[in-house]
């Protein structure tokens, strides 16, 4: 058998993570389960990882990082820069939100991210908020929108953010979310782009 990097050893320790979290839940979950899914004693897994928590942050950062890289191919994708926003945004977050959601033990998951990576949270939301300040900023520079005195790139991605975070709150439903976006975006860009 031949031996595997440790990047590679914690790339599949947090993807058998993920399997057990979505399964039995955080609470549920014993970092033995963790260990016998990736093939590992308990022990060995304790020299990759603190604890379940040190884990689930891992597991965040990894699927942040995932997601960014989405919401940065969808600002380069050769479409009118409403639709790039509105992949960005739903790529950086209405899919992962679906993805947990979708899962038997999301509530639960999202709960846990609260406790254990509120942190990592308010990183996502300003990593996918810079793409899209880089992103206007080089929509202006095209002349594609211009910016009313007072506003700039970092002004109208960090409403954004914060807008589609707050609809967030008041949707039942994720599918609900992603159909409300184009219209905050049509509502934005109106109010920048040249007459």
């Amino acid at each position: 058998m031949s031996e595997i990097s440790v990047g590679e050893r914690r790339a599949l320790i947090l993807q058998a993570a993920y399997g057990t979290f979505v399964s039995y839940g955080f609470k549920r979950t014993t970092m033995d389960d963790i260990a016998q899914v990736v093939g590992l004693s308990r022990p060995a897994l304790y020299i990759h990882f603190r604890n379940k928590p040190d884990i689930f942050r891992a597991l965040m950062r990894s699927m942040m990082e995932e997601a960014l890289l989405k919401v940065r191919s969808s600002l380069e994708q050769d479409l009118p820069l409403e639709d790039r926003l509105f992949l960005a945004l739903s790529e950086g977050i209405v899919a992962p939100q679906r993805q947990i959601l979708a899962t038997a033990h999301g509530a639960e998951l999202f709960d846990t991210s609260h406790e254990f990576g509120a942190d990592l949270f308010l990183d996502w939301m300003k990593a996918v908020e810079e793409e899209i300040a880089r992103e206007l900023s080089r929509s202006e520079a095209a002349q594609v929108i211009t910016f009313p005195s007072g506003l700039s790139s970092e002004i109208v991605a960090s409403l954004l953010i914060d807008a589609v975070e707050g609809m967030k709150c008041r949707r039942q439903d994720i599918e609900e979310l992603d159909d409300t976006i184009p219209h905050l975006l049509k509502l934005v860009l109106g109010a920048i782009q040249p007459r």
